[in-house]
C-alpha cells in the first residue's frame, strides 16, 4: 500500500515482552518510510529495556512525551492506558497475550480508535459484547509470531549451539507463567529425567523481576546447571526463536502455550500450582484470573495434574506429534488468526487506512 505521506508511528513499550509482538510491525512501517519510536516504560528494568533496543537498532525513548503530542500519528498499547484520553493521535490496542488469564482488557474497545483482535474467538466476542463500538474491531492475526514463518534450519542450528545444544536431540521447552506457576511443583530432577534431550527454560519476566518470586529462582538455578539444560537469561526477552527451535512445550497458564499450539506443536499443561494462601481461603480470586470462556481449547493440550503425568505426556508428545493435530489445527484460527507471516501487514494497512480518512 503505497502512501506519499509519511506518519510518525508510537509503540508504549511497557513491560520488555511486548517487544516480540511490536518489532514486526514497526519493522513494516519504517520499510514504507515512516518514522517509528519506541516509548520505554520507565518503571522497569531501565538498563534491560535499553539493552533490548539497542540490540534491535530502534529508535527510543523513556520520556512519554510523543505519546500525547500534537506530531504523533499513531500509538499502540498492548495493555490498557490510565491516560488513553490524552492521546490526540490515532490509539490502537493489541493484546500482549492470548491465553487462559483473564484481564479485562476488553472493555478498553470503549476508549481506543483501533482494537486489533487476532482470531474468530475473540472477534465474535467483541462484536456481541460491544456491538456500538464493532466498527473499531480488525482481525488481523499475531504479530507475534510473524517471524517464525520464515525461520530457517540453519537459524535453529545456530541457535541451539550458541547455548551449547545438540542439534541431533530433540528440544523442549518449558514456559512457565509468574503465576499461577507450576515452577516451584517440578522436582529438582527435571533436566537428569530428560537427560537425552535439549531442554530450554524460558522463565517469565516477572519471576526474575518481582521479590515474591525468589523460590522460582532459586530452582531456575539448580536446572541451569545440567549440561542438557539452558535457563534463559532476563535479557533474552523474545520466546518467539524458542518456539520455533522446539518440538514440544511443557507451560500451565502462559499464553505461550496457545501461541505453540497454533504452530501446531504438542502443549503439556501442567494444571499443578504454587497458590498464594489468599487463593486458598478465596478460590474464586483463581477463577477470576483464569478465563473460563477459552476451556473448550484446552482440548488440544495435554493436561498434567502431577509431575510424572508431566513426564509421561512430554515423553508421548515427543513420540508421537500427530496426536491432538485436528485440535490443533481447528482451533489455531479460532485463537491466532492466520499464521502466514502476514499479520504485521495487515496491521499497517489497517492502522494507515484510519489515518488516511
Amino acid at each position: 500500500m503505497e502512501n506519499p505521506k509519511k506518519f510518525t508511528v508510537v509503540f508504549y513499550v511497557e513491560y520488555p515482552y511486548y517487544f516480540p509482538h511490536f518489532l514486526p510491525i514497526g519493522e513494516v512501517f519504517e520499510q514504507n518510510g515512516h518514522r517509528v519510536v519506541y516509548v520505554l516504560s520507565e518503571k522497569q528494568n531501565r538498563e534491560n529495556m535499553t539493552s533490548i533496543a539497542k540490540k534491535n537498532g530502534i529508535e527510543y525513548t523513556f520520556s512519554d512525551e510523543l505519546i500525547f503530542s500534537e506530531q504523533t500519528d499513531a500509538v499502540l498499547f498492548a495493555n490498557p492506558f490510565e491516560k488513553i484520553e490524552k492521546v490526540q493521535g490515532l490509539s490502537v490496542f493489541l493484546e500482549h497475550g492470548i491465553g487462559t488469564k483473564s484481564t479485562s482488557f476488553f472493555p478498553f474497545v470503549k476508549q481506543v480508535d483501533l482494537y486489533l483482535v487476532e482470531g474468530e474467538h475473540k472477534y465474535r466476542y467483541m462484536k456481541q459484547n460491544y456491538p456500538k463500538h464493532a466498527s473499531k474491531l480488525a482481525k488481523v492475526g499475531f504479530s507475534k509470531l510473524d517471524p517464525i514463518v520464515n525461520f530457517s534450519e540453519k537459524s535453529k542450528i545456530d541457535l541451539l549451539q550458541k547455548y551449547c545444544l545438540d542439534p541431533e536431540k530433540k528440544t523442549i521447552l518449558y514456559a512457565p507463567t509468574f503465576f499461577p506457576s507450576s515452577i516451584e511443583r517440578m522436582k529438582d530432577s527435571f533436566p537428569m529425567d530428560f537427560s537425552g534431550y535439549n531442554i530450554i527454560v524460558k522463565p517469565h519476566y516477572l519471576s526474575y523481576e518481582r521479590k515474591r518470586y525468589k523460590g522460582q529462582r532459586k530452582k531456575l538455578f539448580h536446572w541451569s546447571r545440567y549440561p542438557n539444560c539452558v535457563v534463559l537469561p532476563l535479557d533474552e526477552y523474545n520466546i518467539v526463536p524458542f518456539l520455533a527451535i522446539s518440538d514440544v512445550m511443557i507451560s500451565d497458564e502462559s499464553s505461550a502455550m496457545f501461541e505453540f499450539a497454533a504452530l501446531n506443536k504438542p502443549v503439556v499443561s501442567n494444571q499443578y500450582f504454587k497458590l498464594r494462601w489468599s487463593y486458598f481461603l478465596f478460590p474464586w480470586k483463581l477463577k477470576r484470573r483464569i478465563d473460563s470462556s477459552k476451556n473448550r481449547f484446552r482440548t488440544m493440550f495435554d493436561i498434567a495434574l502431577n509431575y510424572q503425568e508431566t513426564i509421561r505426556l512430554t515423553k508421548l508428545g515427543l513420540k508421537d506429534p500427530k496426536r491432538k493435530e485436528k485440535e490443533r489445527l481447528m482451533f489455531q484460527k479460532e485463537i491466532c488468526g492466520d499464521v502466514d507471516g502476514m499479520s504485521s501487514y495487515r496491521i499497517y494497512g489497517e492502522i494507515l487506512k484510519r489515518l488516511m480518512l
